[in-house]
């Protein structure tokens, strides 16, 4: 059979012209090129390659004049507003020793007797003693450091401010001065509590406790300003020693315990069945949202 095919094939073959004869050959190579091609890598067939365009160079602007004199002057405010930041701390720095100074040379040329009479009672109090700034008029929030506005000329009410009181005379069983050896604290103590009173010392809590008394005796002092009296108050620990004098009579108390509270908490203010000291400052330093308490007891 196989045989008789290719005899076929032949006689076929040999049937065709010359020029059909080339035709199939050119048929046979136009064919076994496209086999060729077909079991070619893929790979190999498609390289294409990418052309990346020509990035030009950004060139750098130069500075000018202007931008040059722009940023001296930044440069020149900043710097003065460091050296004034400086300035202010240092002023306030010396403004307060020079008070702690004149403080303790008026406690050491104050000579004259205390006169015994009884306490004043104990006025109602908003909030905590102790604070930096002054006493706030009318409904405003507490702790804004200017003073309140004027009422308007509009209104036709002419307000007069009230004369201070005069502060209330110490007994002979009130407390005249502190000492904290832990501090290097020396100073002499007030009665009343108020911003005048704290501008002379630490002031003792009209109606608290005297030194030796059962009872709470609640001691308050500034922590920035006017000598910043109770400025380390937060390094001290359970154990140190609070000395408080009553005219020549020294009483001692050990610290016990040390709180932070909002300046409306006004439970530290409650007396106790066991004698004690309370010490209150502003908290925290120069930012005074807060007030430190300090509770000392009695100790023989």
């Amino acid at each position: 059979m196989a045989r008789h095919k290719h005899a076929e094939e032949e006689r076929r073959i040999g049937d065709l012209s010359l020029t059909e004869l080339e035709a199939v050959v050119e048929e046979r190579r136009r064919i076994e090129r496209a086999r060729a091609f077909l079991e070619a890598d893929d790979t190999q067939r498609f390289n294409p390659i990418t052309l990346q365009p020509h990035e030009k160079r950004k060139r750098r602007r130069r500075r000018g004049w202007r931008d040059n004199i722009l940023f001296l002057v930044e440069v020149a405010a900043v710097v003065s507003l460091i050296a004034i930041i400086v300035f202010a701390v240092g002023n306030l720095q010396a403004l307060n020793l020079e008070f702690a100074q004149s403080i303790r040379g008026q406690q050491s040329a104050d000579t004259q007797p205390v006169t015994n009479v009884a306490a004043a009672p104990a006025q109602a109090v908003g909030e905590l003693p102790g604070s930096s700034f002054p006493p706030l008029v009318g409904g405003e929030l507490p702790g804004s450091s200017a003073p309140p506005e004027a009422l308007p000329a509009s209104i036709g009410v002419a307000v007069q401010k009230a004369p201070a009181l005069p502060p209330p005379t110490p007994g002979l069983e009130s407390p005249t001065r502190i000492v904290i050896p832990a501090l290097g604290v020396d100073w002499p103590i007030v009665s009343g509590d108020g911003w005048e009173e704290l501008k002379r010392g630490v002031g003792h809590h009209v109606g608290s406790a005297d030194p030796g008394e059962r009872g709470n005796m609640i001691l308050s002092g500034h922590n920035d300003v006017f000598g910043e009296v109770f400025k380390d108050l937060e390094a001290l620990k359970n154990g140190d020693r609070v000395q408080v004098y009553a005219g020549g009579r020294l009483f001692t108390y050990e610290v016990r315990a040390k709180r932070i509270v909002l300046p409306n908490e006004l439970s530290v203010l409650q007396s106790s069945r066991e004698p004690i000291v309370t010490l209150i400052t502003c908290h925290p330093y120069r930012v005074d949202s807060h007030r430190l308490v300090v509770i000392a007891q009695l100790i023989p």
